[in-house]
């Protein structure tokens, strides 16, 4: 969870040539406890923790629907004590109809954090590793329940934000606006109170720091790496016994005056047919898996061209591996002794 930085920030952001707009976000994914909704007490589970994010509902901050001030939907959070819920929320598994949090439907009324709120809306966000569910509010609901004056005895509850969402000029220069934002928002200390990024850069970060100083990240890096091996050492055996069944073959070729050459290329058009079947077969599999795990964790995982492209390059050279392996025992038999 990012560090507040003092709101101000955001006042000197939005004196930056080529800055139209600049608007505060709030999260929160360790205060918000979010009672269990289930209507009969007996089947209620425990509270547990939910992210919360304040946002405007008239800026369109968050890339759903929902929130385009152009529809209907966006200004019931206008409403004190409202929030809309995510549509994808982890499902309990004793209640498959209900969430981890019970009940998720519009009108429902529930406690977030000792506070009243009521569900209004849903969007489409999903999970990640650290939360089961997300709702989004009304920066100013977000302030009066979660951000209370006697959290900043100094400050008011809105001195502080999170994030901090600009939206530029269209005419603008990204790149150049992004400096000037820097120099702007700059306290000529070493270590700044604000980073400035991208949406992508910010993307990247996120990606890099799940990927390099998490657990998940090591164990998904592990499995990675440990199911290219297991797979060179599968293929390796398949093509190796494959030469070894028919070392006469081959023997009767290189006895023709057939070289190493040709008969590398042989065993090699073996791995890359053993590569394309087995990827075709292995990406249908991932995609009905990945389909399910979708719909059971609400986690959005989802089968990039990208992805499919690496995998398959990986595939295709594991495969080149393992037949290059295989071909040594082959290239120094000699005819007379398969004879």
């Amino acid at each position: 969870m990012p560090e507040p930085f003092p709101r101000r920030r955001l006042e000197q952001v939005r004196t930056v040539p080529g800055v139209r707009e600049a608007h505060p976000m709030y999260l929160d994914n360790a205060s918000g406890r979010l009672r269990d909704t289930n209507p009969n007490p007996a089947d209620r589970g425990p509270t547990l923790g939910i992210r919360v994010i304040g946002v405007d509902p008239s800026a369109h901050l968050l890339d759903v629907p929902e929130l385009n001030p152009a529809g209907d939907q966006a200004a019931k959070l206008t409403v004190p004590g409202t929030a809309f819920y995510d549509r994808r929320t982890k499902k309990n598994p004793a209640h498959p109809d209900q969430t981890v949090y019970g009940r998720f439907d519009e009108g429902v009324e529930t406690e977030l954090s000792k506070s009243k709120i009521r569900l209004v809306g849903e969007v489409d966000l999903g999970t990640d590793f650290t939360c089961d569910g997300t709702l989004v509010m009304s920066d100013q609901t977000f302030l009066d329940i979660l951000r209370r004056p006697y959290a900043f005895p100094s400050d008011s509850p809105a001195a502080n934000v999170d994030l901090g969402l600009i939206r530029l000029d269209p005419s603008a220069d990204r790149e150049q606006v992004k400096e000037a934002i820097r120099r702007a928002v700059s306290t000529g200390e070493a270590d700044a109170d604000v980073d400035v990024f991208t949406v992508e850069e910010l993307k990247e970060r996120e990606h890099t720091f799940w990927l390099n100083n998490t657990p998940i990240g090591f164990a998904f890096g592990f499995g990675t790496f440990m199911g290219f091996a297991v797979g060179v050492v599968i293929c390796y055996q398949i093509l190796s016994g494959d030469v070894t069944d028919h070392l006469p073959q081959y023997a009767t070729l290189k006895a023709l005056g057939y070289g190493n050459g040709y008969l590398a290329w042989v065993v090699l058009q073996e791995s890359l047919i053993l590569a394309v079947l087995g990827f075709v077969v292995g990406l249908g599999v991932s995609w009905v898996a990945y389909e399910v795990l979708t719909a059971s964790t609400g986690m959005p995982l989802r089968m990039t061209p990208d992805r499919i492209a690496w995998v398959f390059a990986g595939t295709v050279a594991m495969c080149a591996a393992s037949g290059l392996v295989a071909l040594m025992g082959l290239l120094k038999a000699d005819p007379a002794d398969v004879f």
